[in-house]
C-alpha cells in the first residue's frame, strides 16, 4: 500500500494523528503504528523525531510532497509536516 493510501485509510479510521507535539507525545507514550513526515519538515523537528521513533521502533516515513500536499490530502485547510497512525487497537 503505498504512502497516500495508508493515510487516507487512516483518516477514514479515524487514526490519524496530527501536529508535532501531539505525534512526538504519541511516540514516546507508544501506540502509533508509523510516523509520516512531509519532504519540508523543518529538520530539528524531523530529528527528533527520527531519534524518539528509533528508540520507540516505530518506522518513519518520508512523504514525497510538502506540508502543503499532505495538509490537501488529509483534507484539512492547513499544512502539515508531521502525522501519525494509531495502531487499530491503540
Amino acid at each position: 500500500m503505498d504512502t497516500a493510501a495508508k493515510i487516507k485509510k487512516a483518516e477514514v479510521d479515524g487514526l490519524l494523528v496530527i501536529g508535532a507535539k501531539s505525534v512526538v507525545s504519541r511516540i514516546r507514550l507508544g501506540g502509533l503504528d508509523s510516523v509520516i513526515v512531509s519532504s519540508n519538515c523543518p529538520a530539528s523537528l524531523k530529528d527528533d523525531i527520527l531519534h524518539s521513533s528509533k528508540l520507540s521502533e516505530i518506522p518513519v516515513i518520508d512523504f514525497e510532497d510538502d506540508s502543503s500536499g499532505l495538509g490537501e490530502l488529509c483534507k484539512k485547510p492547513f499544512t502539515i509536516a508531521v502525522l501519525g497512525i494509531l495502531k487499530k487497537d491503540a
